[in-house]
């Protein structure tokens, strides 16, 4: 994995450009270093569209502090590059060096917004707050930024869109202006950041398509002193990934790096495979209130691997008539040996499904725990005890909704933040006080896990939201409790009798791969010979196997 895709907060950011900076040789070396590639950024972009006739300057909205010494260094590089640019100084102070620099190039600097040629500029350089500003933009700001937003001018912000809080990717509240609501944050169609990811590229589309870039100071390199730093203190790991690449608008020059898909493991049966050794996944779902919870389950299951699926569940005689290859029973009892159990999808919350899941949870394989089963854990103190003291593999799938409910329900033993206010923060704590993995899914879905003594996440970006209709999250489930059992079962066959803390862990790996799936397999959806058009959980489960194809390490 790339070091320049694992993602840090703003602290470890600061903390591992001190050292860069007390190297530095002159003023504003490591600050020059940075504006140089955004320059080289805004070339890209520039020399990527056509140019119209009198639409040729560029803009750069420059803030107080470094961010804002970024973007008037950048912007004098571009003016000595032969490009018009003009800047709006918009902070309560200004970097002196920066400015000199920037007017010593031929730059040109503005009282305030233009008013009558926002649709002469080619390109918008954000360089407003940065990593600092958490407060988002001031009203007047927002309201010109809202104009420019409107022109056909692509923006590329530096370090992160102004106003999105770069460690909980947490948009401002917007203004009301003129009874219409007005962001304070820029959206930006590029950000481009140094060294490592901040949380918020892993968490907001705010961002656009994400570039990361290395600087250095002599022999010193921040995406060094980021990787150093991170296995000395106590934040959370967190890597980011996407289900699919980014758009090729742009052909960037090799120096950036992005969040990209991570090849999925080949699931093709072996010579001497059989219908059990692949990894028999159980599910349980489905009520006379919710039969079609237990249907795109079982359906997400059957595609996503070759093994057996098992169902238990109310009006078994559906399922197989649906899916005749499933072998169904209506009681738990029945069902057989099974390799990962999928519970709750439709279940229900009653004492009979509470009765199911405290024996599931007994069982010495993997479980998963989905909807309603969530419901029965926030509700039931010994069942997360349960969950706390199994030695296998347990993950839960929550929404933020069922994450909220579940965080509540436990706040007597540990203070879990609103996971739509600091959703790094919330997963990595519930995660620890249950001590299991945890999937808060979403358009940015967050996948964390027990590593030893601390939490891993994987932050996975769907890069679109096509999944975002009923009854996906019953399909995420079944995809990702039959890939945990084919790698319960593949461990089981390379170890002859491992411990269950190695189970733990190829079950794990198998859950940012499942997402990444769901994700392409939503996007594929979705598409026509005619373009885009609306989509269904049913027809995400039918696209399992051909985004399954797509992903798969070859």
């Amino acid at each position: 994995m790339p070091a320049m895709t694992y993602a840090y907060p703003v602290a470890a950011i600061r903390a591992a450009e001190q050292p860069l900076l007390d190297a530095q040789s002159e003023p504003d070396e490591l600050m020059r270093q940075a504006a140089h590639a955004v320059a080289i950024a805004a070339q890209t972009m520039l020399t990527s569209q056509p140019t119209e006739p009198g639409v040729e300057r560029v803009l750069v909205l420059v803030g107080s502090g470094g961010n804002g010494g970024d973007g008037l260094y950048a912007g004098a590089a571009l003016a000595a590059a032969g490009y018009p640019v003009d800047a709006v100084l918009l902070g309560e102070t200004v970097h002196q060096r920066a400015r000199d620099a920037f007017l010593e190039a031929g730059g040109f600097l503005l009282d305030g917004f233009p008013e009558e040629s926002r649709h002469l500029y080619r390109l918008v350089i954000d360089a407003l707050l940065g990593i600092g500003g958490s407060s988002g933009l001031r009203r007047d700001v927002a309201v010109e930024v809202q104009l420019l937003h409107s022109m056909d001018a692509p923006i590329l912000s530096v370090d992160v869109p102004s106003g999105i809080e770069a460690d909980t990717g947490v948009e401002p509240e917007p203004y009301v202006v003129e009874h219409q609501s007005v962001p304070a944050h820029v959206s930006a169609d590029v950000t481009l950041t140094f060294g490592g990811l901040r949380y918020a590229h892993c968490l907001s589309t705010a961002c656009g398509e994400v570039l990361v870039t290395n600087i250095a100071i002599a022999e010193q390199r921040l995406a060094g002193g980021l990787t150093r730093l991170l296995a000395e203190c106590d934040a959370p790991v967190v890597f980011a990934s996407r289900a699919m690449s980014y758009p090729r608008r742009y052909e960037w020059p090799t120096r950036f790096h992005s969040p990209r898909p991570e090849a999925v493991t080949p699931i093709e049966p072996g010579p001497h495979d059989d219908k059990y050794t692949g990894g028999v996944v159980g599910v349980l779902a489905g009520s006379p209130a919710y039969p079609g919870a237990a249907l795109l389950c079982v359906n997400a299951a059957v595609r996503a691997t070759s093994s057996m699926v098992r169902y238990v569940g109310g009006e078994p005689i559906e399922i197989v008539r649906a899916h005749p290859e499933v072998v169904a029973t209506e009681r738990l009892a029945d069902a057989g040996r099974v390799q990962t159990w999928v519970v709750g999808p439709g279940r229900g919350t009653d004492e009979a499904a509470r009765a199911e899941l405290a024996e599931t949870l007994d069982a010495e394989v993997p479980v998963l725990l989905d909807a309603d089963a969530l419901t029965l854990l926030a509700r039931h103190e010994e069942l997360r005890t349960a969950v706390r003291e199994r030695p296998w593999a347990t993950v839960l799938s929550p929404h933020a909704g069922e994450f909220a409910r579940l965080a509540d329900a436990m706040k007597a033993g540990v203070d879990i933040p609103d996971p739509r206010q600091n959703p790094v923060q919330a997963i990595e704590r519930l995660a620890i006080a249950l001590d299991c993995a945890v999937i808060l899914k979403g358009r940015f879905t967050l996948i964390a896990y027990p590593t030893g003594s601390r939490i891993s996440i994987t932050a996975v970006d769907a890069g679109t939201s096509w999944a975002a209709t009923p009854g996906s999250g019953d399909v995420l489930s079944g995809l990702a409790g039959a890939r945990m059992a084919f790698r319960y079962a593949r461990g089981r066959a390379s170890v002859p009798r491992p411990a269950a803390q190695d189970d733990v862990w190829s079950c794990y790996v198998a859950l940012a791969e499942s997402v990444q799936i769901h994700g392409v397999a939503a996007w594929l959806s979705a598409q026509t010979p005619d373009g885009p058009a609306a989509t269904s959980a049913s027809r995400i489960a039918k696209y399992i196997p051909r985004a399954t194809a797509r992903l798969t390490l070859r």
